[in-house]
């Protein structure tokens, strides 16, 4: 499907302004555009200091959750960390353990682990993580979650009822019934009547915030020295966590200042995990940023979740050993590759089932794979969304509940995934054996026989919601690019306003360059290198996943949709660009 190709626009105030920060040309109107579509001031995207961070006053029960947790660390409780099996869950439970042991002296002894197993326990505090702490020997008296519990009322209600306070953290929407009413506590942004002003903050960073606050009850009580070390030494994993969840980098300015400042501690090998996963990264002169965190390290620790147990990834962050660490981001990376393998196969099998849905003149997409894996639904729904721009779901048999169908779904922007799945259960009672999720991704579950029902109601509300929408693949070019402009100050200056993610996109420019050399790439080909002429210099191109006819002749000019970058290899750097699309 040809991508639509508009040229941005900003407001005009906005731009005024950012032309004030004295930044490269191109890279103020980069600026301007992201700082418009956020609706937010340029300098204010600029602003990574962490004095500028909001606190977590208010943050519901948050001062109950600090003093429960709190207590427990004074009176050597055991503590159970209950968190879910993606990169926020295991970077949160990783937060939580050091901030603990670590930071407020708990015994490593006495913090239990549980993250569900996604093949066979589900999502969430599912009934099955109940019976492991319930049977637990000790018994934890206090369960913190992280990044779920919003949708788990019911289990957390058994707990409670067993005599264990549960303080929820999580990020996700609330279900229409409620949250857990038989939770102690429930630290939620997204709760109403939240005071604090950020919503958009990712489950790891609403558990750091708790842990900032009982850190302040301690200090109170006499328990820790006001100088002991600050919990800024766990942004690293903050910040992987908050660029794995895919939350947005333009709108939260929190999201902007930890992952500025994470990436950092990462880029410093503080920690033994850090130093593992280092030459996984490319080149080691190479300055680390957003992307790394994205595409280096998140998947492999997503893997972990996906295919097996996400304990191997907590396991492994945790590590304070060189060489351990070492073997456990070696059997990471092996389990990224297999997760790779299955991957291609679904998607493969998902994008061929997708397009004849869009040839149908579907606006949404569910596809229903016969031989599918729990573990790469989001990825593959996330490939389908973008592929054909509509909301995707991919479902397959549940090996949790038999006769059930589990999936994951990815939107569009423009378009809450909760609150469609909210309005069809409001519409038809009990369409869900279990649902939640917030507006970009969710997940769900449903009996088989209800899959008709489901994707007529999800198509309706769906094209309701999308009246008018073009729902072509889209492009937004930020601006043209004159011969001889691509140069290390652009490079440098585009690079100096990141972290680039959600809503705070990576440049795309335009321009015409003639043609000198392309050949094919890659182990299965299907991506081209490019040697390019651009105002009389050479220019090096790379152009993934384009087929493999050759989408440019030597000799021919082309006018190109792409972003500079810098390729390093061995030390060095070239100038480089990354082609998205022809635009002639």
């Amino acid at each position: 499907m040809e991508p639509l190709i508009t040229l941005r626009e900003s407001d005009p105030a906005t731009l005024h302004a950012a032309r004030r920060l004295g930044l490269p040309p191109i890279v103020t109107q980069v600026l301007a555009h992201r700082a418009s579509a956020a609706g937010v001031a340029p300098e204010w995207l600029l602003d990574f200091s962490l004095h500028s961070l909001d606190p977590p006053e208010g943050l519901p029960d948050i001062e109950l959750a600090a003093e429960r947790i709190a207590q427990a660390v004074v009176a050597g409780e055991v503590i159970a960390l209950a968190t879910d099996a993606d990169s926020d869950g295991v970077n949160a439970s990783t937060v939580l353990t050091r901030a603990l042991t670590e930071h407020f002296g708990h015994p490593a002894e006495r913090v239990q682990h549980y993250i569900g197993l996604k093949l066979t326990e589900g999502y969430g505090v599912s009934d099955s993580v109940c019976n492991r702490i319930l049977a637990a020997d000790p018994r934890p008296g206090l369960v913190v979650t992280a990044d779920i519990g919003s949708s788990d009322g019911p289990r957390i209600e058994r707990l409670a009822a067993a005599g264990i306070d549960v303080i929820v953290t999580d990020h996700h929407g609330i279900p229409r019934e409620g949250g857990p009413d038989a939770a102690l506590a429930f630290v939620n942004p997204q709760r109403p009547g939240s005071r604090y002003p950020d919503p958009l903050i990712a489950g790891v960073m609403v558990a750091w915030l708790v842990l900032w606050a009982v850190r302040r009850r301690l200090i109170a009580r006499g328990f820790l020295r006001s100088d002991s070390p600050s919990l800024r030494a766990l942004l690293g994993w903050v910040a992987t966590g908050t660029v794995a969840d895919v939350v947005s980098l333009a709108r939260s300015r929190n999201n902007r200042i930890v992952v500025h400042q994470g990436i950092r501690q990462i880029e410093a090998g503080t920690h033994a995990c850090w130093r593992a996963l280092r030459p996984h990264l490319g080149d080691p002169a190479k300055p680390l940023a957003a992307s790394d965190l994205a595409f280096g390290i998140g998947p492999r620790l997503n893997a972990a979740g996906r295919l097996h147990d996400a304990m191997a990834g907590v396991r492994f962050l945790l590590d304070n050993d060189d060489a351990s660490a070492r073997h456990g981001a070696a059997l990471l990376d092996r389990t990224n590759e297999a997760r790779r393998v299955i991957e291609k196969r679904l998607t493969s099998e998902a994008l061929s089932v997708a397009a004849r849905l869009v040839e149908d003149g579907r606006s949404a997409l569910v596809v229903s794979l016969t031989d599918g894996h729990a573990g790469v639904h989001g990825i593959v729904a996330s490939r389908v969304m973008s592929t054909f721009a509509r909301p995707a779901v991919c479902l397959s048999a549940s090996t949790e509940l038999p006769g059930a169908l589990t999936g994951s779904c990815r939107s569009i922007d423009g378009l809450h995934m909760l609150e469609v799945l909210q309005v069809l259960e409001q519409e038809t009672p009990g369409l869900f054996l279990k649902y939640g999720g917030h507006q970009g991704a969710a997940g769900l579950s449903l009996d088989e026989g209800r899959l008709p029902l489901f994707e007529l109601a999800f198509e309706r509300e769906v094209a309701r919601r999308l009246d008018g929408v073009s729902l072509r693949p889209r492009i937004d070019v930020d601006a043209d690019l004159e011969p001889g402009a691509l140069t290390w100050n652009l490079v440098d200056g585009l690079a100096q306003i990141g972290p680039y993610g959600r809503e705070f996109s990576e440049p795309t420019l335009r321009s015409v360059f003639t043609v000198r050399e392309a050949r094919e790439v890659g182990a299965d080909g299907g991506h081209w290198k490019l040697a390019l002429a651009h105002g009389g210099e050479r220019v090096d191109a790379i152009w993934f996943n384009v087929g493999s006819d050759c989408p440019a002749i030597p000799g021919s000019c082309v006018r190109l949709v792409f972003t500079p970058e810098a390729n390093w290899w061995r030390g060095q750097r070239r100038l480089q660009i990354r082609i998205q699309a022809r635009a002639d």
